[in-house]
């Protein structure tokens, strides 16, 4: 594995780490429009989709691509991202429609507004869902890196 792959998964893991912390503080709590009525639990809510942004941002933009890359699948880096997912489906490595929703849920929360507190809850139970997805693609993605 190269070094370029190397450094993409651990950035990858400190996100992972970040995002599982808050995660967990989510996952069991009742969330309503009462919810973001304590400041911590906004910040929580904050910090996690922070993270998950980003971590979604460093699979799609960085480590799909030099994963293909070092597999020998792609002669470039700089190829578009539906070539890059239709290649990743047929080596079984991330499905399509997968990835798709995570694109979907994560244009969803670009254009929330904070006062909109029934679509702020909403979204969130969507992003907690998500995250569990993104985190399954980021250890097909892990284990194909073995093949390198």
């Amino acid at each position: 594995m190269s070094q370029t792959l190397n450094k993409l998964f651990l950035i990858c893991e400190q996100m992972i780490s970040s995002c599982d912390m808050d995660y967990n503080d989510l996952k069991d709590k009742f969330i309503d429009t009462t919810f973001f009525d304590d400041y911590n639990n906004t910040r929580i809510v904050n910090s996690f989709l922070f993270n998950f942004s980003k971590l979604q941002d460093k699979i799609g933009a960085k480590l799909l691509k030099q994963l293909l890359y070092e597999l020998k699948e792609i002669d470039s880096i700089t190829l578009p991202m539906i070539d890059v997912l239709n290649r990743l489906e047929k080596l079984d490595i991330v499905n399509k429609d997968d990835w798709e929703k995570l694109r979907e849920v994560r244009n969803l929360l670009a254009y929330e507004y904070p006062f909109e507190i029934e679509e702020r809850v909403e979204n969130i139970g969507l992003v907690l869902e998500s995250y569990r997805v993104l985190k399954d693609i980021y250890t097909k993605v892990k284990d194909a890196s073995k093949r390198v």
